[in-house]
């Protein structure tokens, strides 16, 4: 049996995602794969933690363990230093915790980091494998910055020049922890956050990058396949650093979903109902963060709507023959 340690960052608020990100990551984990995984938080109360501990002790292939960060990351969380990267992204203060696992995790040279906006399907041991060589972190290099060069204008022009080919995005990482402590990077992202000449507006994934300086690996990107990556490749103007095919194998051959913009519980993307198939499966609840959104239909609404649906169909078949059956009657 294989161990592979692997953690996330997250507060309260999103336990549910969360629990359908775990179960899905173990359930499609081969036969001798056992995760070691750990949430970075700052507020999870007992009984939302057991709620999740109770998924992964069913799955028999994982242990979770939690780890309060308290404050950490909101002493450093300043509104002039930080900013939305859009109006679909939602940022808090954990999204700097992720940055620094060198300081939660003393115990590993090595280590996964995944968001729970996600759904596993495909076994995803094989990131672990990966050469990491003298790079700081593995992750996907972000397919879109060719197209829409302005989502990095906010970086100085210098650090722009470095990053333009080479931006990661966030979503998964591999994590070189013994060469980041090695070469005190930890230190730079120090010093990045706190400088408020550098506008961090995508924070976790804009430190990282910064601080790395271009010493990064890349994940295929089928590791992240975006929902909304369809509709870019049609764009007849769409450029990307990925060819046409890595792109489609990213589309049809998905190992990971990541829901990056625009989410299931608060909106309708593509892949949506595979997540509500796991979340109904889990018997989860909905909570505040679940907009109510006419779109967002459960996979168990989506049955009663079609039974609706076919029995209307039914009477007005009936009807109609009713009604050729009482002509005829009169002929």
């Amino acid at each position: 049996m294989k161990t592979i340690p692997i953690f996330f960052s997250f507060n309260n608020d999103y336990v549910e995602p969360a629990a359908v990100a775990f179960f899905s990551l173990l359930n499609k984990a081969k036969k001798d794969i056992y995760y070691d995984m750990y949430v970075l938080h700052p507020d999870i109360t007992e009984p939302r933690q057991n709620l999740l501990k109770e998924i992964i002790n069913k799955c028999e292939n994982g242990r979770l363990t939690f780890i309060n960060v308290g404050n950490f990351g909101e002493k450093f969380w300043k509104n002039d230093n930080f900013s939305k990267g859009s109006s679909g992204s939602k940022f808090t203060s954990d999204t700097i915790v992720r940055c620094f696992a060198t300081k939660f995790f003393p115990q590993f040279d090595k280590i996964i980091y995944s968001d729970v906006d996600i759904v596993v399907v495909d076994d995803i041991s094989p990131l672990f494998d990966m050469d990491i060589g003298e790079h700081y972190i593995l992750g996907v290099r972000s397919p879109f910055m060719k197209y829409l060069p302005e989502e990095l204008s906010h970086l100085p022009s210098n650090v722009y020049d470095i990053c333009k080919d080479s931006y990661i995005g966030g979503g998964i990482w591999v994590m070189n922890l013994k060469k980041i402590r090695q070469d005190n990077i930890e230190q730079k992202m120090f010093e990045i956050i706190k400088d408020d000449n550098i506008v961090k507006k995508w924070p976790d994934q804009d430190i990282m990058n910064i601080a790395c300086n271009g010493n990064v690996g890349f994940i295929p990107l089928n590791y992240i396949a975006y929902p909304y990556m369809l509709d870019m490749i049609r764009k007849p103007d769409f450029v990307s650093h990925y060819s046409k095919a890595e792109l489609f194998d990213s589309i049809i051959n998905p190992k990971i979903i990541h829901y990056a913009a625009n989410k299931p519980w608060n909106g309708n993307p593509s892949y949506s109902e595979v997540w509500w198939t796991i979340f109904d499966f889990l018997n989860l609840e909905k909570t505040h963060i679940f907009k109510k959104n006419k779109n967002i239909v459960s996979k168990d609404k989506k049955k009663i709507r079609k039974y609706k649906i076919l029995f209307i169909l039914f009477l007005v078949i009936s009807l109609v023959l009713l009604l050729s059956l009482i002509k005829f009657m009169w002929m």
